[in-house]
């Protein structure tokens, strides 16, 4: 019982200092001037199905991206996710995690690669030269933990290396994650926080410039009533970006039967998304997850995002 009290202070320790390094100098942001966007991708076809609302709503191998606490009341050993998303017909990002019950508690492994298609590289001078083309591209691993802090909550922590490259410039840093998740006491529902991207300013070329910190609240409920019957999810994030204004991410899941999965969901705020969809099918050990992304800007390309989890 000592050690279990040790460990749920450090946690809440750990969780106290990320709290305070969102406001201490080095945070410090220039309204939309943060680097490593990709970091902000999330991962996930379900979530992303469901508006990307998952701070409280995502499980398995995708919560380990969304908030790891929340794996501490799912019953499973372990998880993998395996994703691949199109962006707007020029980019791609490749993702795997992988979720791990330690004890009372949840160890998560990170991979995630955000690749441009390829870019002409002109010369500097007026007539703009033809040198060939570069491809930019990000990329993190990282460790994930989370641990229960009595019935009700729990805390999680990533920490993740990560690089980006554009044409000749690169730079490496750290980032770091910091969860927090409550099993309400109405029965089905779940809230859930996240700050996500603390870390030291990176430079590229031409200046220092912050990581894409943010904080977002999220709850899911899903009804135990004698109609619903747990066959229904509906999800709510607000997203409160660092360097830009606030959005809304709300969706919700029915469960036609076992083996399939309707979701539909909307992100509010944003000047290039609309509407979300998608499905998921369940066989066995497997689930095979879909995601709609429609853009409202003309001469953008939806988005589609394949997810392959397994559990065992």
């Amino acid at each position: 019982m000592a050690r279990l009290t040790r460990s749920n202070s450090c946690l809440s320790l750990l969780f106290a200092a990320a709290l305070l390094l969102w406001g201490s100098p080095v945070q410090a942001g220039n309204p939309g001037e943060a680097g490593f966007l990709s970091l902000r991708f999330p991962v996930g076809a379900r979530e992303a199905g469901m508006g990307d609302a998952g701070v409280a709503a995502s499980q398995g191998a995708a919560a380990v991206f969304w908030n790891p606490a929340n794996n501490i009341f799912h019953e499973f050993d372990t998880t993998l996710i395996l994703q691949h998303y199109r962006y707007v017909g020029a980019m791609s990002q490749e993702a795997a995690a992988l979720a791990h019950k330690v004890g009372d508690g949840v160890l998560g492994l990170i991979f995630m690669g955000f690749y441009s298609d390829e870019i002409p590289r002109r010369s500097a001078e007026p007539v703009g030269i033809d040198e060939g083309f570069f491809k930019p591209y990000d990329v993190a691993f990282g460790l994930s933990y989370a641990h229960p802090l009595g019935d009700s909550f729990a805390l999680g922590m990533n920490a993740k290396l990560v690089y980006e490259r554009i044409d000749f410039y690169s730079d490496t840093g750290m980032a770091y994650d910091f969860f927090m998740s409550h099993k309400a006491l109405i029965e089905g529902m779940m809230f859930g926080a996240s700050l996500t991207n603390v870390g030291k300013q990176k430079n590229l070329y031409d200046g220092p410039f912050d990581l894409p910190t943010a904080y977002k609240f999220g709850y899911a409920y899903t009804p135990n009533d004698l109609f619903l019957q747990e066959n229904v999810t509906f999800a709510g994030d607000i997203f409160i970006p660092k360097d830009t204004s606030a959005k809304v991410h709300v969706g919700c899941e029915y469960r036609v039967v076992p083996e399939l999965t309707l979701r539909v969901g909307s992100k509010i705020n944003y000047d290039l998304y609309g509407l979300t969809a998608g499905f998921g099918v369940a066989l066995k050990n497997f689930n095979l997850d879909y995601a709609y992304q429609d853009m409202i800007v003309d001469g953008f390309e939806v988005g589609h995002k394949f997810a392959l989890n397994m559990v065992w």
